[in-house]
């Protein structure tokens, strides 16, 4: 069982790790102000699912994460505004952040008091 558990916890920093790297390349590659929100968007949701896999977390961290996602969700909105087409960006944020919801949901169930 402890294997398994060890196992799980490295699953967590694999993503966590995948998260920084998205981060990275958000700030590095010369990419559309779209295009760097989607990869800041990706990175944010690789973060919370990788904490999906730590036993607990405590209330100000998960507060944290809360308001992270709801810049994060302005500044796609304020991006996908600035195109032609209002839409079609807005689509491509929506996965990404319907996901972010669910795992920050999950996640509320695993705070530490």
């Amino acid at each position: 069982m402890k294997a398994i558990k060890e196992t799980q916890r490295w699953y967590g920093y694999f993503f966590i790790g995948l998260s920084v790297v998205a981060l990275i390349l958000a700030g590095v590659v010369p990419v559309t102000l779209f295009q760097r929100a989607l990869l800041i968007t990706t990175a944010l949701t690789l973060l919370v699912y990788g904490l999906t896999y730590e036993a607990k977390i405590t209330r100000l961290w998960w507060q944290i994460l809360l308001i992270a996602s709801g810049i994060v969700f302005v500044l796609d909105v304020g991006s996908a505004w600035t195109t032609a087409y209002f839409v079609t960006p807005l689509l491509s944020f929506l996965l990404p952040l319907i996901f972010l919801g669910i795992l920050l949901g999950y996640l509320r169930r695993y705070i530490r008091h």
